[in-house]
């Protein structure tokens, strides 16, 4: 039987409402505590900029020189451009009007336009990390759209990654290390559009994080949580954000808790 580590977390009753005006974008960027973080950690090589709509940045335990940081930048903005390319010849498709479509579709329309954001977000990080393998870069931290991959070290020590716990106030964090892998955090809302966890008597999972090989893999596996009622406890690299009754409750798989380093 798998064992969870559970925190909770009571006299949240307003929290539900809180959700529904965060829009989806801020809640894929959970993780930007990390940058803070993961910059003190690593020798300075930094990208970062703008692209598929949201902003990335990639670390590198690296020593590069001027040239050779010259071509992995054009490197990265060619496969950024590329990628940013496939992705303009879908919006039009999804910002068509569309005078046949009844009204109570449309939701479900937008909610189809976010998940083929998301998946070109994984798409792009995983996209990333192969072109960083490419020119031999061995320890670095990508983050795209609040997915993060990493691979190799920090220096001498793991990457760590600083979530913070469902956007409570004055909570604490929960510091992560990481190694040759991905973490992606997923809303419920995004998936399936009901506003999990407003009213009823059943616990509602709001939120989802996995961590996986790749970013691909882990927004796979999170999608798959979030869709189903299934939330509980057979998913052992998963973070899952709970509303009940009573207040939130957050679950830790088992092997997700054996990648936490501190609380701060």
């Amino acid at each position: 039987m798998i064992s969870i580590v559970t925190r909770r977390y009571r006299g949240l009753a307003g929290w539900p409402a809180l959700f529904a005006l965060v829009p989806p974008v801020a809640l894929a960027m959970l993780v930007l505590a990390l940058l803070a973080g993961c910059r003190g950690q690593a020798s300075g090589q930094y990208f970062e900029g703008v692209a598929l709509g949201t902003g990335y940045h990639i670390t590198l335990d690296a020593d590069l020189d001027i040239g050779e940081r010259e071509l992995l930048q054009a490197a990265i903005q060619g496969e950024l451009g590329s990628l940013e390319n496939g992705l303009l010849s879908l919006r039009p498709l999804l910002a068509a009007p569309l005078p046949l479509v009844n009204q109570e579709a449309l939701p479900s329309l937008a909610r189809a336009g976010r998940l083929l954001q998301l998946e070109h977000w994984a798409h792009a990080v995983d996209r990333l990390d192969a072109v960083l393998a490419e020119f031999g870069m061995s320890n670095a931290m990508i983050e795209l759209g609040g997915m993060v991959r990493t691979r190799g070290m920090a220096g001498r020590q793991l990457w760590r990654l600083a979530i913070d716990k469902a956007h409570l106030p004055g909570e604490q964090h929960a510091v992560l290390s990481l190694q040759d892998a991905a973490l992606v955090t997923v809303a419920t809302a995004t998936v399936r559009g009901d506003m999990a966890g407003r009213g009823g008597r059943r616990p509602r999972l709001l939120e989802v994080s996995v961590v996986a090989p790749e970013a691909r893999s882990a927004l796979h596996q999170a999608l798959r949580i979030a869709k189903g009622e299934a939330w509980a406890r057979d998913e052992r690299m998963a973070r899952q954000v709970v509303m009940t009754r009573q207040g939130i409750d957050i679950h830790y798989g088992e092997a997700f808790v054996a990648l936490l380093l501190e609380e701060r």
